[in-house]
């Protein structure tokens, strides 16, 4: 037998110890092969999609290239701890450096390039499935089958360099100089775990502070906040792990009544030492599943949110009206690009492409000023009280009765244009007149024009430098069915210089294509982090297995029975689960709740529906990592 054949062997023999990590690399292989294969997909239409949503895509190729390659090197370290005995003995009996790098990185190289394969094999096998329901999710049609050439050279490429590259990490980790260390395996005593109280209530301050600061945080002040916030989650939650958790254990061991009570001294004791050694996974761990968690919420909640978004924004179906320049407090610029005449044609044929698709529509015309206010210098936007009463009628709402000495605000954003300059956010001063604010609850005007409702003798008879735009409010009952009626206009008036076209129907097709990729892509990292994390914690309790089933057998013989040390072993299991889930929730939480409070996006379906829906795979995970634990311990067990 040959040097090569013995590598391999070794692999063949041990299927157990290479099972998680080969596993680990064949899901990721299979993942990756599935986005490439969609988004290089050659029917795939990338003009639908704006340059940021394409630089979205780049970017999240390269955060899963880059993620991968950490989560392999991680996956390898934890593997490399439960073969320390094996590299040790094979030091001992005198194998050279070299023949331990060739060995390691034939093992690799089998390893990566098999898993990869199988894992492309997957790829094409559930090829269609995947394609449609991308195809579906993204609102686009539905992309045929196709064998990814390039992509399959990718990604061989990728996880040959990666067995290359983890080889020579191995490699530098696993020296001759350590055979002891080796042989000793994880046999080696450990130490009480010890953990600061400074360090403890540092982490509390710190989780505590972040969480206020999210919690109240403002839509001006969000961008601020994002990463002080996130700094200080991060080293809360390492400190979490490595200190309050070890600090909190520590106190309930000394509640003797409690610690001494049937099975808890051996699950709090085992507590204490696998919470402590596994600081590093729980952080990783919560950490990818906190920005799962938030990514997939926050595109989602947009994403079922964007009907009322786009209804509260865009009150009619089509607002078309002219733009007839700027104008700002020292003089009038008109540019004038219109005439009534064209104006009307533009007008006549929205009308005749509605009537001739016979869709029934209702219409308001009426006129707009620009005008620049005394008290703040800003530009704002009036109209008549009697078409503002016409376009109430028109989307049945109650009227607002308005004084000679009142106006009514269209937009609650008005309320910052006024304190500007003015204490009383309820005054705003037009053409030398203070006049008193009122508030509508519901916009008759798109919210691009922030409108104010002014009286018809006030808005016919004002001095000031204005600039007077028309416009025509269009409804309908079902406004998507306008879509084709706004792209029959726009191939016949593609420059729209001097207009302006507000149209609901557009917005919510652009609205969708948009947050469906990026719900997509949220969806694909959020999976990729989940998967690498469950990884991460089936190759820790493999490779933690081994001591246990010794401990547990020690255990049986002096009297522990069975069913106590399924027990044990449940709330063991059940903690490197759901701790890190627990406490992924709270941050995802407190991050979508400033999401809410920020920019009014309502979160509580979308969260619930999200997290519960992780949790349900994940608790079906645990149960099937429970029992394949508990059926390796059961060996050489009495009841």
């Amino acid at each position: 037998m040959n040097f090569t054949a013995f590598a391999v062997n070794n692999v063949k023999r041990n299927v157990k110890s290479y099972m998680g990590y080969f596993f680990s690399i064949l899901i990721s292989s299979s993942l990756l092969f599935s986005f490439n294969m969609f988004i290089n997909h050659p029917d795939l239409d990338t003009s639908l999609f704006d340059d940021y949503l394409i630089l979205t895509m780049k970017v999240t190729t390269i955060i899963i290239y880059v993620f991968l390659s950490l989560f392999v090197f991680y996956s390898a370290s934890v593997f490399l701890k439960s073969r320390n005995k094996e590299f040790g003995i094979l030091y001992t009996l005198g194998i050279s450096k070299r023949q331990v790098k060739k060995m390691i990185f034939i093992e690799n190289l089998v390893m990566n390039i098999l898993a990869s394969v199988i894992g492309i094999l997957i790829g094409i096998i559930f090829a269609k499935i995947v394609l449609t329901v991308i195809s579906s999710l993204i609102g686009v049609k539905p992309l045929k089958f196709y064998i990814p050439v390039k992509s399959i050279g990718v990604i061989i490429l990728y996880f040959t360099l990666l067995s290359i590259l983890t080889s020579n990490f191995i490699y530098f980790v696993v020296r001759e100089d350590k055979v002891i260390k080796l042989l000793k395996g994880t046999q080696v005593p450990k130490s009480e775990p010890k953990s600061s109280p400074i360090l403890a209530i540092l982490c509390i301050i710190l989780l505590v502070y972040a969480y206020f600061r999210a919690a109240t945080v403002t839509e001006s002040e969000l961008v601020n906040r994002i990463v002080p916030v996130t700094f200080m989650v991060i080293v809360g939650t390492y400190l979490l792990f490595s200190q309050l958790s070890v600090f909190v254990i520590k106190k309930i061991k000394e509640n003797k009544v409690l610690y001494k009570k049937k099975t808890n001294m051996l699950c709090i004791a085992n507590l204490h030492y696998k919470i402590k050694d596994n600081t590093r996974m729980f952080f990783l761990v919560t950490i990818t599943s906190a920005v799962a968690f938030t990514a997939i919420g926050s595109v989602y909640s947009y994403w079922m949110n964007i009907l009322d978004q786009v209804e509260a924004a865009y009150p009619q179906a089509i607002f078309y009206a002219t733009e007839n320049g700027n104008l700002n407090r020292d003089n009038v610029y008109k540019d004038v690009n219109y005439n009534e005449s064209d104006y009307r044609k533009r007008v006549d044929l929205l009308e005749s492409l509605l009537e001739k698709d016979k869709i029934s529509y209702e219409k308001v015309e009426g006129e707009i000023k620009t005008i620049v206010t005394e008290s703040t210098g800003n530009t704002v936007k009036i109209i008549k009280e009697s078409d503002y009463i016409k376009l109430s009628k028109e989307k049945r709402l109650e009227t607002i009765d308005l004084h000679s000495n009142e106006v009514i605000s269209l937009s609650k954003s008005n309320v910052s244009k006024l304190s500007i300059n003015n204490k009383n956010n309820n005054v705003i001063t037009m053409d030398n007149k203070s006049m008193k604010v009122k508030y509508a609850d519901k916009s008759v005007m798109p919210a691009y024009y922030n409108a104010y409702v002014v009286k018809d003798d006030f808005y016919n008879n004002i001095s000031l430098d204005c600039i007077e735009d028309k416009f025509i409010a269009i409804d309908t009952k079902d406004y998507m069915k306008t879509l084709g009626v706004i792209k029959s206009f726009e191939d016949v008036y593609k420059d729209e210089v001097g207009y302006k076209r507000l149209t609901k129907a557009s917005m919510v097709d652009y609205g969708r294509i948009a947050y469906s990729v990026l719900l997509f892509l949220s969806i694909f990292i959020g999976l990729i982090f989940f998967i690498t994390s469950s990884s991460f914690l089936y190759n820790k309790l493999y490779v933690d297995c081994q001591d246990d089933k010794r401990k547990y057998r020690n255990l049986n013989k002096i009297g522990l029975t069975y069913k106590e040390i399924r027990k044990a072993v449940t709330v063991e299991i059940a903690t490197l689960f759901l701790l890190p889930y627990i406490v992924a929730v709270i941050h995802s939480a407190f991050a979508l709740l400033a999401l809410k409070n920020s920019l009014n996006v309502d979160v509580a379906k979308s969260s619930f529906l999200v997290m519960g829906s992780f949790f349900a795979v994940l608790l079906i995970y645990f149960l099937i990592v429970r029992q394949g634990y508990l059926n390796e311990i059961k060996e050489h067990l009495v009841d």
